[in-house]
């Protein structure tokens, strides 16, 4: 049958290709969510259309062929017409579909067919997804002149384990929810990079790199946002909720306190180690009992300061300096014990090892003080970058944030 169309102005652009999907013989959209369970087993079938197959399916609507066309015959594979006695024809060269999924999904499929079985694990697991990417070859011929077309379309289905949790960043100042997207993830991850920026750069007390690790973490925040509009503008299923966590000056916001107790703790080290030292001159070469004692009484004050510093002493030192040789501050092994155990198994030896000990602690003391009093001022300074960084998190309104310090 030979149709005749009067092709006029109207007529209206192919749509976008894209893919028309089913699972087990229902349709969905690109990027719904289909919940599943361990060892199921589905088949999925895909087709493009829109681009050259609207083309050739519906002249009448997408086709720009001038005057008045004899439509020969058309369908989904091609279209043939002619015009003032010149035949024209499009035709479908090949299509190649594509099938890409995780460790979670395996797709069993013939190279380039439409069709798969699709093979849930076993393993545990709370998010996969599967792409899918079909490209058509079309080829235009009309006496003698030949010309090739490409469409290519790509479409993901996204898969959530029956009863897990839909948590898929996380980070200590970052938590999302909802669906996995590679794209997100990217500018996620640009936001951690920055995050963990300004926490660096306060350790190394590098406060001007910290103001602009703070620019650019608005920077990359207004980009995550930007990137997940654009991402729900294309897939209007696309679901997600960001949750900032505390700010990235928490940790050493909480070293400003921390570092006032280790500074008074090492106020009375100075003084400390010099009377330990006057004391031990006074003791007599020979290991008598009373010598033994008075060598006991010697050692248990700097072990008694030493167990008084609080857990995270050594922590927060060594973020602030890097260069102190925690070796140098603690007390020896063998010499720690002599204060808990009570007992000099070699005295004159005990006697060597704390002399060495006390004299290279009387040198590195005041030293490691006039350090930790520069940092103890100059720390300070975290107020302010936290209390900008807190007006910032809490004048966010389209991701939630959760401060971790109670107010």
């Amino acid at each position: 049958m030979v149709f005749m169309v009067g092709i006029c102005s109207a007529v209206q652009p192919p749509r976008k290709p894209f893919i028309q999907i089913k699972i087990d013989g229902k349709s969905y959209n690109n990027g719904d969510i289909l919940t599943i369970t361990s060892g199921q087993k589905m088949m999925i079938t895909v087709e493009m259309e829109g681009g050259r197959r609207d083309y050739c399916k519906f002249p009448e609507t997408y086709a720009d062929i001038t005057g008045t066309a004899q439509i020969l015959s058309r369908g989904k594979d091609g279209l043939i017409y002619q015009v003032d006695g010149t035949k024209s024809e499009w035709k479908l060269l090949s299509e190649e579909t594509k099938f890409t999924s995780d460790e979670y999904i395996k797709v069993n499929s013939t190279e380039n067919k439409p069709t798969a079985e699709l093979d849930v694990t076993n393993e545990k697991f709370s998010q996969s997804s599967l792409k899918i990417v079909v490209k058509a070859a079309w080829q235009f011929k009309q006496e003698g002149i030949i010309m090739q077309d490409e469409n290519l379309a790509e479409g993901t289905i996204y898969f959530k384990s029956a009863g897990s949790s839909d948590l898929w960043f996380s980070s200590e100042n970052i938590q999302v929810h909802g669906i996995r997207n590679d794209k997100v993830l990217v500018k996620l991850n640009d936001v951690k990079a920055e995050c963990d920026s300004v926490e660096s750069n306060i350790y190394k007390l590098k406060f001007s790199a910290v103001q602009q690790a703070i620019r650019s973490l608005q920077v990359s925040i207004n980009t995550l946002k930007s990137t997940i509009d654009e991402v729900t503008a294309s897939n209007p299923a696309y679901k997600v909720k960001v949750t900032f966590v505390g700010l990235p000056t928490n940790n050493p916001f909480n070293d400003i306190e921390a570092l006032t107790v280790i500074k008074n703790k090492w106020d009375s080290l100075s003084i400390m180690v010099s009377n330990q030292k006057q004391e031990l001159v006074k003791l007599q070469a020979q290991s008598g009992q009373e010598n033994k004692e008075e060598l006991i009484k010697i050692i248990t004050p700097y072990t008694e300061w030493q167990k008084k510093l609080t857990q995270n002493t050594y922590t927060v030192l060594s973020r602030y300096m890097p260069e102190l040789n925690i070796k140098n501050v603690k007390i020896p092994d063998n010499i720690q014990s002599i204060a808990e155990e009570k007992t000099i198994p070699d005295y004159s030896q005990a006697v060597t090892e704390l002399q060495t000990f006390l004299d290279a602690r009387i040198v590195q003391v005041p030293d490691e003080l006039q350090k930790i009093n520069s940092i103890h001022t100059r720390i300070q300074a975290i107020r302010l970058f936290d209390g900008m960084l807190r007006s910032y998190f809490s004048s966010i309104n389209w991701a939630d944030w959760q401060s971790t310090r109670g107010y």
